[in-house]
């Protein structure tokens, strides 16, 4: 494992695979190393196809830290410094929420050669803030373990009979503690919905990128990468089969392989 001090102080924990053209995977909401095995063996898989990886933990989660108050640009500024340790350009691909952090870097014009989006969770017009204010009342009271169960019912909206068997898994503890930074996506998901110019918001954005989903995902979540991909400048579109919101190693790796080689 290796690390990088971001901007603001903050010690960021990565992980480095393979040799070539930098790709930094950027989970989503509550998402980490300990608990995201299948990031960790995508980036595994496109190390061996020829490309330098790196898995991190985001800050507030696992072994980074979490220098506060929290802003959108503190998690900008880890992936520059990430792209900095790396050589000054690297590809971002990102999972669920973590497009909101990989579309402000490439904005920000911080050496993102391209971007690979799978699912990102943007809906034009529709409020986290009732969610924003319930999570944050439940971590004000030290209540992690609701506020994580909040989160996957009202926010995600997975039948609470399934929350309670995920509650029984032995990596719910490392889920829960990764709670307060819930608030994080959900305020950087929000800043994106309540925007109703994503075409200007992302004018920037004019490094290939490619937006990806699955075919048995959670309703809404297609339609969703529709519009991304139809506001960004120079965006794709692609479809995987049999993939659900989070997807197969086997299953993105040879987009991302195609992708990337293009």
């Amino acid at each position: 494992m290796s690390t990088v001090t971001s901007a603001d102080g903050t010690v960021i924990d990565y992980d480095r695979y393979g040799d070539g053209p930098d790709v930094i995977f950027i989970g989503g909401a509550a998402s980490y190393r300990a608990i995201d095995a299948a990031t960790t063996q995508t980036a595994k898989r496109l190390a061996a196809e020829g490309f330098t990886t790196v898995d991190y933990d985001r800050r507030g989660r696992g072994r980074s830290g979490d220098t506060q108050p929290w802003a959108l640009d503190r998690e900008l500024e880890d992936v520059a410094a990430l792209i900095t340790a790396v050589g000054g350009a690297a590809a971002l691909c990102t999972n669920s929420s973590g497009a909101s952090i990989a579309l402000a870097a490439a904005s920000a014009g911080v050496g993102v050669t391209a971007l690979a989006l799978y699912e990102p969770p943007f809906f034009a017009g529709l409020s986290f803030t009732t969610h924003l204010t319930a999570l944050r009342s439940l971590l004000a009271d030290a209540k992690n373990d609701e506020a994580m169960r909040y989160n996957l019912t009202s926010v995600i909206g997975l039948p609470a009979a399934a929350v309670d068997g995920m509650a029984r898994a032995p990596w719910w503890a490392a889920m829960v503690a990764a709670a307060p930074t819930l608030v994080y996506d959900h305020a950087a998901t929000n800043e994106v919905n309540l925007d109703p110019d994503w075409r200007g918001r992302w004018a920037k954005v004019t490094v290939p990128t490619i937006v990806c989903s699955g075919d048995q995902t959670f309703p809404g979540l297609p339609e969703a990468a529709d519009a991304v991909a139809a506001a960004l400048p120079n965006a794709s579109r692609r479809t995987l089969p049999g993939q659900g919101h989070q997807p197969a190693p086997e299953a993105i790796v040879p987009v991302l392989v195609e992708f990337l080689r293009s």
